[in-house]
């Protein structure tokens, strides 16, 4: 076995980033996958070794890697977000943070009376600001540029976490658009103020909770 040396590490680097790998996590794997595999190969023959890694790690299996890892990722998620709402199981310090934040929010609900939810709205995308900085912290911020150069993997997690909130904010965000306009002109429209309380608090809730409880798991792909 021998030490890769600066340029050798630097050619495989060179190759994964041309692939736009999408999350971290398959880009350490095949790294780590790549100088392993190297290292137990004399100098002269790694050229030809690294174009048997390139073809067995091709643009579609790399795309088929991170369409196995979304998958895993999400039912992570899934059984997270689940876990996260049995309250009976969550330590004493997440039950006193939720229990101050229901406090904090009364005020704000009494002063804002029926903007709350669009409050609680901004607030949410605030903490999914913070989230995009914690999660990425080694990597910051997100580009829309496919230049080599440029791109940045993200974090499977962090992608899952994001998409999820998208996906809980679209269904709140309906139901706090279309129920009032039921409600309108019934019995029940006096519940409107009421209605903006529970779906601002449970889209605020949804993101802390999940947030906090959700790892940056290493997730395996490849056999050894």
């Amino acid at each position: 076995m021998r030490t890769l040396t600066d340029i050798e590490i630097q050619i495989i680097k060179d190759r994964l980033d041309r692939c736009l790998i999408a999350y971290v996590e398959i880009y350490d794997e095949l790294l780590d996958h790549y100088i392993t595999a190297l290292e137990q190969t004399p100098e002269e023959e790694f050229d030809r070794k690294k174009n048997a890694l390139d073809y067995e790690f091709s643009w579609s299996i790399i795309k088929q890697m991170e369409k196995d890892l979304q998958k895993v990722a999400w039912r992570e998620l899934m059984n997270t977000a689940k876990s996260s709402y049995k309250v009976w199981t969550l330590s004493w310090k997440k039950i006193g943070v939720l229990m101050l934040t229901s406090l904090i929010l009364i005020p704000i609900f009494h002063f804002a009376g029926e903007e709350f939810y669009y409050v609680a709205a901004m607030m949410f995308f605030v903490i999914l600001i913070g989230s995009a900085i914690y999660y990425n912290r080694k990597k910051y911020g997100f580009t829309l540029s496919i230049s080599p150069g440029k791109h940045q993997p993200k974090h499977i997690m962090a992608a899952m976490f994001f998409g999820s909130q998208g996906l809980v904010f679209g269904v709140i965000n309906l139901f706090a658009q279309l129920l009032p306009k039921f409600l309108q002109n019934t019995p029940y429209e006096n519940f409107t103020p009421i209605l903006f309380l529970f779906l601002g608090t449970l889209l605020l809730a949804f993101s802390w909770v999940v947030f906090t409880s959700i790892n940056l798991k290493t997730f395996k792909l490849i056999k050894s």
